[in-house]
Formats: C-alpha cells, sequence, structure tokens
C-alpha cells in the first residue's frame, strides 16, 4: 500500500515553523516517502489546490491492486469539518483510497468499523466546536479593537518581501537562494511569483 502525505499549515510556515515541521516529523515516522509529502499554507477557509490535486490524483489512480492510503498529522490538517472528514472517510470516491490519522488511530482507518468511525465523528465535533468558539473570540476581540481604535489588522508576512523577490529574480536568483537571502520559505517565494506570473 503506498503512503502519500499531507501537510497544512493555516498561515505560514514560518510563522508555524514548530507546527510544520511536526507535522513532516509525523508522516516520515509513519512511512510516509518524503517525494510523496504534498505541502501547503492556506487557511482552512480558503481554496487548498494542493490537497484537492493530491486527492484527485489518488482517486484515479487508486486501484485494488495499487492502494493508496493518505496521511495527515492531525484530522484538521486534512479536514475542514465533521461533515468533511466523514464524507471522505465513510463515502470515499474511490474505496481504494484510505486514510491515516495518527491522532486518532495507528493504523488506517476502516470506513465499517463503527467503533473507529465514532472516534472520527466524536474528535471532528470537538474540533470543529473548537475552531468555532476561537472565531467568536477572536471576532469579539477584533471589533472591541476597532472600537478602541487600536485594531491595524494582521501584521504583513512573506508577501510585504514581494518587491525584493521579484528584484532577485530579475537578477537570475533561484527560489531557493531568494528563501535565503530574504528569509522566508522557499513555498512562500513560489506563491509569490506563481501570484505575479497569473499562472
Amino acid at each position: 500500500m503506498e503512503r502519500w502525505g499531507y501537510v497544512r499549515v493555516s498561515t505560514d510556515a514560518e510563522q508555524q515553523a514548530a507546527g510544520w515541521e511536526d507535522q513532516f516529523r509525523v508522516l516520515r515516522e509513519q512511512g510516509v516517502d518524503p517525494d510523496k509529502i504534498r505541502s501547503e499554507e492556506v487557511s482552512t477557509r480558503g481554496p487548498r489546490p494542493v490537497f484537492e490535486n493530491m486527492l484527485a490524483e489518488a482517486n484515479r489512480v487508486a486501484t485494488p491492486e495499487r492502494r493508496i492510503c493518505i496521511v495527515a498529522a492531525k484530522m484538521d490538517r486534512a479536514f475542514r469539518d465533521i461533515a468533511a472528514a466523514d464524507a471522505a472517510i465513510t463515502r470515499p470516491v474511490n474505496r481504494n483510497v484510505i486514510w491515516l490519522l495518527p491522532d486518532l488511530s495507528k493504523t488506517p482507518l476502516d470506513p465499517e468499523d463503527p467503533t473507529q468511525m465514532l472516534l472520527v465523528r466524536m474528535m471532528g465535533a470537538v474540533a470543529q466546536f473548537e475552531r468555532d468558539r476561537m472565531a467568536e473570540r477572536r471576532a469579539y476581540g477584533i471589533a472591541k479593537a476597532k472600537r478602541d481604535g487600536k485594531y491595524k489588522g494582521r501584521a504583513p508576512t512573506a508577501r510585504a518581501k514581494t518587491d525584493e523577490v521579484l528584484g532577485l529574480k530579475a537578477r537570475g536568483y533561484k527560489p531557493d537562494h531568494i528563501a535565503k537571502v530574504t528569509g522566508i520559505s522557499r513555498a512562500s517565494v513560489y506563491r509569490i511569483l506563481k501570484d505575479i506570473s497569473g499562472t
């Protein structure tokens, strides 16, 4: 059985470096080939093209002879909410694509196992409740800061270095070198260059 990995952070790999590295560590411990790990820096609510493309490819190529197990360090790294997790695990597009979520189970999830599925749904419900409460508290905090005239918005991250990245690219620097010079992640460099090129 092939093991493919998925890593996601909500804002930026630099800001969430510990979580980013920890996810890669978990996937390596689960036997995922580093060449089979897909990663992206995107919030839960934003589009996740890397995840969607990985899942589409797995659904396309998986067969009974070539089963694919997608591994994510935690359930909330892969799924937006309990409904998405339940659908992917219990009603997959391709039955030969299965999931391994080490925070829930040390073995791939079996949609026919009622105990595992109960755990998935309970953990998903708790995680969704926590996310909703955090969003609620964040909204209250922002509203208060705005009333007090203290709200400045989120501090700029890698995108604040767009001009520097483009300048280095124009001088012939490769993305790896640009990342080192600017102090931002390689993924951020590629994202800036992709946004500018429009492709």
